[in-house]
């Protein structure tokens, strides 16, 4: 087997539990021109790469009963954008990839369900959201532009569709939704 290209840079990343997308050059353009290299060269290792159909690349979990103390913050953070969108009657894939957020814009404690969300997994200000981006970013699903200003990454599809099948799932018909006292989202 000839030399793997950028071999030990991308498995530090991924074995950290980082996504590799297009947004990660040149590791990206490595993995895609050899992938399967790089996956028969993992494999002894007893790490499986996955290349993920829309183009971007990390490793299988080790233990899928193991779940990161940083995932259920990152999914109620995922699912408040993603709700909220849906409730504005948003386009979901052009509204989170098509654009940058402001953490001072975001939804997430303006409603008290939202918060109510986020104090379950104990997040209970702007700073726990900053928190939540930081550890998103560590893993390539989102990149901070400013103090206050990111964008998601492609890799953010992993829980984005999950996002948008429990959204769809708990959406109130708008008849319902008017009958419900308090404010509207």
């Amino acid at each position: 087997m000839t030399e793997i290209p950028h071999l030990g840079e991308i498995f530090d990343r991924l074995k950290r539990g980082a996504h590799l997308g297009p947004d990660d050059e040149p590791l990206y353009s490595a993995l895609v021109s050899r992938y399967d290299d790089y996956a028969a060269y993992f494999a002894p290792l007893g790490l499986h790469l996955v290349r993920h159909e829309r183009e971007f690349f990390y490793f299988d979990p080790e233990n899928s009963e193991t779940i990161p103390d940083t995932l259920p913050r990152i999914a109620i953070f995922s699912y408040i954008l993603v709700d909220h969108a849906a409730n504005q009657g948003q386009p979901m894939e052009d509204f989170i990839f098509g654009q940058n957020f402001l953490i001072s814009s975001l939804p997430h404690f303006a409603f008290d369900r939202y918060a109510a969300l986020l104090h379950q997994v104990e997040i209970h200000d702007a700073k726990g959201l900053e928190t939540i981006l930081q550890q998103m970013k560590r893993i390539g699903w989102v990149q901070i532009l400013g103090p206050d200003e990111f964008r998601f990454l492609r890799p953010f599809h992993r829980v984005f569709s999950r996002c948008i099948e429990l959204a769809q799932a708990t959406a109130t018909p708008p008849a319902a939704a008017d009958a419900i006292p308090g404010p509207k989202p």
